[in-house]
């Protein structure tokens, strides 16, 4: 097994095939507050917190949520042994590339990195939906309200502020990288006294206290489905949570030591998210009484300013509100920066659309070309949330599939190819294999728990006045509306892209330029071990 030296880090750039372009000007905390703030609870918990009470109540959630995180961890941990090797801002579709051997690299990075860019656009588009019913939220708690709970005025009020807020932050995205690095402190900050503060204050306030020994074995099923079923996709809060921490990756070209600080920043932000996350949920959970996760199931996403009304009032209500929608803005802000990133590197190789042009840089070193395209692609993914208060689910679920399909990818020719790994600084010596094996089993399943329906349209409930004769139109649109959207689009992407390869991008891209240090002969070429 070959072993890649400590190194400078423009020197292990130039090994990876290309030249520094951008700023390296990110430390440490910098590097670990944008990948923290991507994970960020109140952007996954809290808004979906009605759907851990519809599927599995507080036994669900509480028992899933340090499973769950174990298993991320052990991702991560694969990840982090490939970064720590593979430290470019490439990221996911370099590293398949190079693990892919020189035959297969080209397909092998050409899926892994359009998986990876739709799913950062998915994930950036939730949260921006997410910021969207924050701010209606406002205006359809007040008592005198003319902004009702699904209605097209809610809808599209939600659209254009998630618009906006996409805006904004793809704004703040095209400052440099010694921005990057102050902002990347800052939403670490904001998002850690941020949810500390719902949080603490939901509890002290809340005039219910549910025992810990209660929430352990109240069980609720809203779904309309069997317990098993509930059971499987109770797993979502948490799977919703943990992704997009691959920013570490592709930050990694702006990031000192990137081939050790890679790795822990990684590695803080999994061990920093369950702990704030489980203390969230614990705290949070204790105070709904279980009379009420029906009227919050059934409100969606405007559930959380119920529970917010419940204990800390109107007034606070809408102040939290406000304060989500700041920690929104860190999130995306954490996302677009990245994804802009990941966008330069995949277009430095040649396989986005306009690639020449993407592949630019500002005055400041910034892409900011890409920082555009990405912002404005996200903006046409929120469009179809105009349908139902069901697509912020979908967006997400398909940004998180997306995601853990370009984890999963090189994870798995990692494992498969282990003799022909090279060790950088971080490794796991013969735990490699078996974390690994752990990461592809919990990448397969949380995938296909994604794609599942999460509620039973029940034909009973949209019946004629005769109460028999089923309401065709009435049962249809509610059908629509419930649908787990997500692997229709997942399917339709890998559909599409395969498509494009076989019928054009097969000719032309070559994929990534291979490891200079470690870069294989020929297809079936041994690596020397040292």
């Amino acid at each position: 097994m070959t072993k890649v030296d400590e190194k400078n880090d423009e020197e292990r750039l130039a090994e990876l095939g290309y030249k520094q372009e951008l700023l390296r000007a990110l430390n440490a905390f910098s590097n670990f507050g944008i990948a923290f703030t991507i994970l960020s609870e109140p952007m996954s918990v809290l808004p979906l917190i009605y759907l851990g009470l519809g599927a599995g109540g507080p036994q669900g959630m509480l028992t899933t949520w340090p499973i769950i995180s174990v298993l991320a961890a052990c991702v991560a941990a694969s990840m982090s042994e490939i970064v720590s090797s593979y430290p470019t801002s490439g990221g996911l579709y370099y590293w398949s590339a190079n693990l892919a051997g020189p035959k297969w690299a080209p397909y092998a990075s050409y899926m892994t990195g359009y998986f990876n860019f739709l799913g950062l656009s998915g994930l950036c588009a939730g949260t921006a939906y997410a910021f969207g019913q924050f701010f209606t939220n406002c205006f359809i708690a007040q008592p005198d309200a003319t902004i009702l709970v699904g209605s097209w005025a809610a809808k599209f009020m939600t659209l254009i502020a998630g618009i906006l807020s996409l805006a904004f932050s793809g704004y703040l995205a095209s400052f440099g990288s010694r921005i990057v690095s102050i902002m990347g402190k800052a939403c670490f900050w904001l998002n850690s006294v941020g949810l500390f503060v719902i949080v603490l204050a939901v509890f002290f306030t809340s005039p219910t206290k549910i025992s810990p020994g209660e929430m352990f074995n109240t069980w609720s099923n809203l779904t309309g489905l069997p317990d098993a079923w509930a059971a499987t996709i109770s797993v979502l809060l948490a799977c919703l949570t943990y992704t997009g921490y691959d920013s570490a990756a592709h930050l990694a070209e702006e990031t000192t030591n990137a081939a050790v600080q890679g790795p822990r920043s990684i590695g803080y932000a999994i061990i920093g998210t369950f702990v704030s996350g489980y203390f969230a949920l614990f705290l949070m959970l204790s105070t709904i009484d279980p009379s009420q996760f029906s009227a919050i199931y059934d409100e969606g996403s405007y559930g959380l300013m119920i529970i917010f009304n419940n204990t800390v009032g109107l007034k606070a209500a809408v102040a939290f509100n406000v304060l989500l929608m700041l920690l929104a803005i860190s999130n995306m802000y954490g996302l677009i920066v990245t994804h802009a990133r990941m966008a330069f590197a995949f277009s430095r190789d040649g396989a986005l659309p306009g690639s020449s042009w993407l592949h630019t840089l500002s005055a400041s070193q910034v892409p900011v070309k890409a920082t555009i395209v990405i912002t404005i692609i996200n903006c046409i993914i929120l469009l179809p949330s105009l349908h139902s208060n069901a697509m912020y689910a979908a967006i997400n679920s398909f940004g998180v599939i997306g995601i853990y399909l370009a984890y999963l990818v090189p994870i798995l020719l990692r494992v498969v190819r282990n003799d022909r790994f090279p060790r950088g600084p971080f490794h796991m010596g013969s735990f490699s294999v078996p974390v690994g094996i752990i990461a592809i089993l919990f990448l397969c399943f949380s995938s296909i728990a994604l794609v599942l329906p999460t509620v039973y349209t029940n034909p009973n409930d949209y019946t004629m006045d005769d109460n028999v004769t089923l309401d065709d139109a009435a049962y249809r649109e509610a059908y629509l509306i419930n649908f787990n959207w997500a692997p229709v689009v997942v399917i339709a992407v890998t559909i599409i892209t395969n498509i494009f390869w076989f019928a054009s991008a097969k000719k032309w891209f070559k994929g990534p330029p291979l490891d200079t240090e470690t870069k294989w002969q020929t297809a079936d070429a041994s690596v020397t071990s040292t």
